[in-house]
């Protein structure tokens, strides 16, 4: 698993992780940020607006972490521009007050 990349989980959810690579081997979970359906919210300075591998949003104050168990079954719909990371980075810096 790596940052940047979005699944499918088995529970229903769809996941962009956040964490840094290999956090999942170290500690045994990762932090996600749950994706909101394409169109619920608009692009703001807390959320991002993503068009590919899966139109979705990325609500910064939606972050999760989960036992990397939850991922069994998942399935890997692809990794995000890196232009949507810098973006969803930014959005949680301003969700943190960084």
């Amino acid at each position: 698993m790596s940052g940047g990349e979005v699944w499918s989980l088995p529970d229903g959810r769809t996941v962009l992780i956040i964490s840094l690579t290999g956090l999942e081997e170290a500690y045994g979970a990762v932090l996600v940020i749950v994706l909101q359906d394409s169109g619920r919210y608009p692009g703001t300075a807390m959320s991002v607006v993503i068009g590919d591998p899966l139109p979705c949003t990325a609500v910064a104050v939606n972050t999760v972490q989960l036992r990397v168990d939850r991922f069994d079954g998942a399935k890997l719909l692809g990794p995000v521009d890196a232009a949507v990371m810098i973006r969803v980075d930014a959005a949680l810096r301003a969700v943190q007050d960084l």
